[in-house]
Parts: structure tokens; C-alpha cells; sequence
């Protein structure tokens, strides 16, 4: 490593998931995940508990991360905005950075007497969009406010990339999932449920 990560990034040093039971730890989110009410619920067991590695096994969804992994909580974008997570991993083509915001989990995904988001979705996919324009016009100020100046020129263009997690799989029916791959498609957004995140904890025990 020929940079210095800013200490408000928590490193995934390599077999830091060795020491943690990971059945156990999916199995308790998906309890957390039965029982919530809100959102909040989801990010209040994270945070209170420093189970950053939730977030971060988003991380399994992505070919980058192997390398070098971080994550960093309630990263601001200016004055304006400000990411749940940002995930910021490495592979052999350079470092990636994955922005996340976490919305509602007991949604459904589309309004069932119209194909339309419900309004969760709309209201994830507004965020990041906003988050997006700004990023058109603000990616060096970015890179440098979040002391990642050093390696700007080993994130290519296209190396910002945005994450909306929300609802859960089995709120999901076929159209919703055509849905989702559209929006995915057309608009540049990952967007998941919280169970695959109960999905990829379950993955770490290889790594990311």
C-alpha cells in the first residue's frame, strides 16, 4: 500500500472474518429483519453493535474488494448529501468505490395496482440519483475530502458505482424483479434486499 486510508475508514484486513461465526451472525439478522419496524431498526443493530461487515459483505456482489477492502459510516457528499456507507475496495485494474443507502425494509418493491415503485423505491433511487448529478460535477472535491486524493488517478471513471438496498425477497413477485433489473439496467443503480445481505454474510467465510 503506498497511501494512507484516512482513520474514519475501518480496514477489512485480510481473515478478519475468521474469528466470527457467521451462521450465527446471519442468523441474527435475519432475526433483526423479522422484527423491524423501520429502517432505522436495521441501521441502529449495525451501528450500536459495529457490525460493519453487513454493509460490507456488499462487497460479495461486486469483482473488487480482494485486494484491499474498507468501509466508512455516514459519509458526507459536500454539505448536501450524505451516503449511509461507502465502501472503497481494490482489485488488479485499480480501487472502486460502491456508495449505499439503506431505505425502508418492509416495503413492497411496486405498487401492486399499478406497475409503479413504491415509495420507498422512488424514494432510494431519488437520493442516489441526486448523489450521482453531484458526483458529475464534484469528483475530485470528493476524492480529496474524503483524503483520498492519493489514488484518485487509480479510480477510473466509472469506478464510482451506487447501491440501494430495501425491502425484502419475499415482498418481491416476478414483475417486481423485472422491474428492478430495468432500473438496474437503464439507470446504473445495484439495488438488493436486505436478505441478500443475510445471503452474502454467509459468503465471507472465502473472503470478498
Amino acid at each position: 500500500m503506498d497511501y494512507t486510508v484516512p482513520k474514519k475508514f475501518y480496514e477489512l484486513q485480510y481473515g478478519w472474518y475468521r474469528d466470527i461465526d457467521l451462521d450465527y451472525e446471519a442468523e441474527q439478522l435475519l432475526k433483526v429483519l423479522d422484527s423491524a419496524k423501520k429502517e432505522n431498526d436495521i441501521q441502529n443493530y449495525i451501528k450500536e453493535n459495529k457490525k460493519w461487515f453487513i454493509p460490507a459483505s456488499i462487497f460479495e456482489d461486486y469483482d473488487f474488494g480482494h485486494h484491499e477492502a474498507y468501509i466508512s459510516v455516514e459519509q458526507p457528499l459536500g454539505a448536501e448529501y450524505k451516503a449511509d456507507y461507502m465502501l472503497l475496495g481494490r482489485n488488479s485494474i485499480g480501487h472502486h468505490i460502491i456508495l449505499v443507502e439503506f431505505e425502508n425494509v418492509n416495503v413492497d418493491f411496486r405498487l401492486q395496482k399499478s406497475n409503479m415503485e413504491t415509495e420507498a423505491v422512488r424514494k432510494g433511487m431519488t437520493q442516489i440519483n441526486d448523489w450521482k448529478r453531484w458526483m458529475d460535477n464534484n469528483r475530485l472535491y470528493f476524492l480529496q475530502s474524503c483524503g483520498l486524493s492519493d489514488i484518485s488517478r487509480n479510480i477510473p471513471t466509472w469506478g464510482i458505482t451506487y447501491c440501494l438496498v430495501v425491502g425484502r425477497r419475499k415482498r418481491m413477485d416476478d414483475i417486481s424483479n423485472q422491474m428492478r433489473g430495468q432500473i438496474q439496467y437503464e439507470r446504473g443503480i445495484h439495488i438488493i434486499t436486505y436478505d441478500r445481505l443475510v445471503d452474502n454474510i454467509l459468503k465471507l467465510g472465502n473472503g470478498f
